[in-house]
């Protein structure tokens, strides 16, 4: 558990975590959560046999997990059945969970961000009790890393007050490009300093001339108004998505290095597939000599390059 500390971003801590407790627990299958409104938004997945992927929007009231932390019901049920709050919850029934163990992740002030938890369509023995303290001590250590990233990012959504509304895109409620170009200078201060990594990924829809001129604005508004949700749903609840242009997006992944920077471009790709958006995209690791103005011009020469060769 140790090690799972070492990890350069919560991402990459999340995916070492969830497959060393698949491997110790005895429970098939691992996420790690974050929670948005009323939506419970899947991070990172370990196992099989439930239909459930990173990027996913679950309902968080419906949720067993939402129990958890509610404290309606305990954090270990080895038989789902047996517990009254977990046997209502239509999660139960839809997913067919026979048992659940789990721990709420937090950060600053005791707030609550997601949830690590385990479920298995079996029924558990009684022992799986035993296995808290290790789910609990993992959700710790999870706790403390991406508290540590977000209190060392939250300078990266903050601008000067009384500005928002000219910084802000009318349509899609993102940060618009000059905001996004005050705020690539500010957080490569912040990296400068304290020698973070970064990434930052770009999204250019594919037609959406031809969408607006064949079917009409309201549809191509439409499809900008989607893209920013699967952004927003991709992204960590302090990473930063701006519209940049007309058609274009990007999306500024602070404290993330190489492994968490691909599962975040993994899971935007496959939210537009599922929103049936074409949509080419761009990637690039902040590099320290050159800062993440430059990065932000490299995934944006990376998005072009990739429809050069499609």
């Amino acid at each position: 558990m140790v090690e799972i500390a070492h990890y350069e971003d919560f991402s990459s801590a999340c995916e070492a975590a969830l497959q060393l407790l698949k491997e110790q627990v005895g429970v098939s299958f691992w996420m790690a959560t974050r929670i948005e409104g009323n939506d419970l938004i899947v991070l990172s997945s370990v196992g099989d046999g439930f239909s459930v992927k990173p990027g996913d929007a679950l309902v968080w009231p419906d949720s067993l997990d939402w129990r958890m932390v509610t404290e309606a019901a305990p954090r270990v049920a080895a038989n789902v059945k047996e517990v009254a709050a977990y046997a209502a919850a239509p999660f139960t029934e839809l997913f067919n969970v026979g048992a659940y163990i789990g721990a709420p992740l937090q950060v600053a002030n005791g707030k609550t961000y997601g949830t690590l938890c385990g479920l298995d369509h079996a029924e558990k023995p009684k022992t799986l009790e035993n296995q808290r303290r290790l789910v609990e001590m993992v959700a710790g250590l999870l706790s403390a890393i991406l508290a540590r990233e977000k209190s060392g990012s939250d300078s990266a959504g903050k601008l000067p007050a009384g500005e928002g509304e000219v910084l802000i895109d009318h349509l899609t409620q993102l940060f618009n490009r000059r905001a996004w170009d005050r705020i690539l200078t500010a957080e490569e201060g912040r990296c400068a300093r304290h020698n973070h990594s970064a990434c930052v990924i770009c999204v250019d829809i594919d037609g959406l001339l031809q969408i607006n001129n064949a079917e009409g604005r309201d549809k191509g508004d439409q499809v900008l108004l989607q893209t920013a949700q699967v952004l927003k749903r991709a992204c960590r609840g302090y990473d930063v998505v701006a519209r940049t242009g007309e058609d274009e997006f990007a999306i500024l992944a602070v404290e993330c290095g190489l492994k968490g920077a691909k599962g975040m471009f993994d899971r935007v790709n496959a939210g537009l597939k599922k929103e049936n958006i074409k949509a080419s995209l761009g990637l690039a690791l902040r590099n320290a000599a050159t800062g993440l103005p430059r990065t932000f011009e490299e995934a944006t020469n990376t998005l072009i390059n990739s429809k050069r060769v499609r």
